[in-house]
């Protein structure tokens, strides 16, 4: 969690607050709790997860109904984000206050079981085998890899630098670990579970001082594309590593913005071939143009300050949506021309989204108004919009859709 957002911390909710806010909820409330067995793995694919950051509520949206079906009290503090399993019969929420991720049952949408962790629990993701989880313990610098079928922690394994998030090689072989207090990248042995080598700028030596970036000016996430390339943007230094994950092989790095936030580059769309990142000293968004290619394009006035998301839609390759926080709404950018073409007004700040797999609908939180907005992504019209969504909705996650989080 970067540190920028504890001023934001409201009270939080006790149990029997947020049972009451449960059962005040909005004419769009239902109940499918009641029978697990009877819920299909069809539906649990057609679900988007809304974590809040100042209450314990995890809501579930239907997406095929567009109507929230469940409230889960995960008892969390202070919830960052959530990923599913491999089968999605289970969600796992970072629960960074309590030191803990709390294992949740997507079909009768009971906590079930919880996690023990360590330092400050924030980002977690899925190793592409289904097997494990790779959660960040920042305030430890450490990485617990969690075994998804028995909830339990297989390694830690420590000497980060501030870890933000965890991404995996396609072949399944290492883990690769953001550090947002360094000028590099850490890569971990996913069968010896240590870290086996250090990726960092050009002209930086990863043992010396010069290598450290306090204030957090180092990498937030290290996002692998479809090509296995992974892509991740330096916040001090304005410059982007690619590193092919398959060949192991550092790529020429690239220029962009000054404060660039998070390259976007690891999606399920096919189609996309542009890989965003927003700047926020300038309020610009770069496009990079393919794994391998030089060609930066510069789109001026589509961030702000402190956008944390950017999404994409197979339905409208050229097409992506920056998640502008301070602006309060979400720039359409046309990423061949280079223009902002439209602008969502949602009506407070958006944190983050997620793209349905189909692309037809990006889903987004609008933090400051406790809600979530359904968008169609090639009318760029609110369709849907959910009110009171827990306090402080900060994350989606939809199954097989583009997650990510901040």
């Amino acid at each position: 969690m970067i540190r920028r957002y504890d001023h934001m911390k409201a009270f939080v909710l006790t149990g029997a607050a947020l049972l009451l806010a449960g059962a005040c909820g909005t004419e769009e409330d239902g109940d499918d709790a009641q029978d697990g067995a009877n819920v299909t793995q069809e539906a649990l694919e057609q679900r988007a997860y809304i974590v809040s950051k100042d209450s314990a509520e995890l809501t579930i949206i239907d997406l095929k109904q567009l109507k929230v079906i469940g409230r889960v009290n995960t008892g969390g503090v202070g919830n960052h984000m959530a990923e599913l399993t491999a089968d999605f019969s289970q969600a796992f929420v970072n629960s960074p206050d309590t030191d803990e991720s709390i294992v949740v049952d997507t079909r009768t949408q009971k906590v079930i079981t919880k996690v023990p962790l360590a330092h400050h629990p924030t980002h977690l993701s899925i190793s592409r085998d289904g097997k494990l989880f790779g959660v960040v313990e920042e305030d430890g610098n450490s990485v617990a890899f969690v075994d998804a079928k028995t909830a339990t922690v297989t390694k830690r394994v420590e000497g980060f630098q501030t870890p933000h998030f965890v991404r995996w090689s396609p072949d399944g072989r290492y883990a690769y670990v953001a550090n947002v207090n360094a000028h590099f990248i850490s890569q971990v042995d996913l069968e010896t579970f240590k870290i086996t080598a250090e990726i960092p700028l050009d002209g930086i030596d990863p043992k010396s001082a010069a290598a450290m970036a306090p204030d957090e000016n180092g990498f937030a996430d290290v996002q692998i594309d479809a090509e296995g390339v992974l892509h991740a943007a330096d916040i001090g230094m304005g410059r982007v590593i690619r590193y092919d994950t398959m060949a192991r092989e550092k790529l020429p790095e690239l220029q962009v913005g000054p404060k660039p936030w998070i390259v976007y580059a690891e999606h399920p769309f096919d189609k996309v071939k542009v890989h965003a990142v927003p700047n926020w000293g300038d309020q610009t968004v770069s496009m990079i143009r393919g794994a391998r290619s030089k060609d930066v394009m510069t789109i001026k006035e589509a961030s702000d300050q402190d956008s944390n998301g950017v999404n994409y839609t197979p339905l409208a390759p050229e097409k992506a949506f920056v998640m502008n926080r301070l602006r309060e709404d979400i720039a359409v950018l046309n990423t061949e021309t280079g223009e902002v073409t439209d602008r969502i007004n949602v009506g407070g700040n958006t944190e983050t989204a997620s793209t349905t797999p189909d692309g037809k609908w990006i889903v987004a939180t609008v933090s400051s108004a406790n809600k979530v907005v359904v968008i169609d992504a090639l009318s760029n019209k609110i369709i849907k919009t959910f009110e009171n969504i827990g306090s402080y909705p900060w994350s989606v996650t939809i199954p097989k859709g583009q997650n990510y989080c901040h």
